[in-house]
């Protein structure tokens, strides 16, 4: 809070403007000073533990109107609970991956036993959990896919409600997306 670097002063000013915008209160903001690119997160469980991260890339490379923008996407995540929603997703497929690797004991105890009767019960049970498992993860995955590109635009669109200015994030995007014109 005491920074005297003109980009952190700018970057901290941008974040508590953003943070009357949403209504929230002011997170803590860290920079990641050795990071070059343009990037930025928020992180924590809630809104009250939120932090937002930027490299000084970010910093460096963008306008403030840009800089408005990225930091307006960050506070969408934190007041819509994103990272909650991906701790929870996290969760689910850990759960499903559970299943899928509990199969594979099965099957590798059912092979240890001499007896066929048990060997044939292991091999089904096993093979199902398997089944159920790694289908699991997979529809998993592609589920928190699109539940992710869907709270990308949803920041993208309420960093243009909090800044009432398109061209915030738009031209972020465009300046991360490397285009010149």
């Amino acid at each position: 809070a005491d920074t005297r670097d003109l980009l952190e002063r700018r970057l901290l000013n941008v974040v508590e403007e953003m943070a009357i915008a949403a209504g929230l209160t002011v997170p803590r903001v860290y920079v990641l000073d050795r990071e070059q690119g343009i990037n930025a997160f928020a992180a924590g469980y809630s809104p009250n533990e939120a932090i937002i991260a930027v490299n000084r890339g970010t910093l460096t490379q963008l306008t403030r109107e840009q800089l408005q923008g990225v930091i307006g996407h960050e506070f969408s995540h934190i007041l819509h609970g994103d990272m909650r929603l991906n701790i929870r997703l996290l969760g689910w497929l850990s759960g499903l991956l559970g299943i899928f690797v509990l199969g594979r004991l099965v099957i590798r105890v059912g092979a240890r036993a001499d007896d066929i009767r048990a060997l044939i019960p292991a091999f089904l049970l096993g093979g199902a959990l398997c089944a159920v498992g790694y289908l699991g993860v997979i529809l998993g995955e592609m589920i928190q896919a699109a539940v992710s590109r869907q709270r990308e635009f949803l920041a993208d669109a309420s960093s243009v409600q909090y800044t009432r200015n398109p061209e915030g994030i738009g031209g972020a995007l465009r300046r991360i997306g490397g285009w010149t014109q």
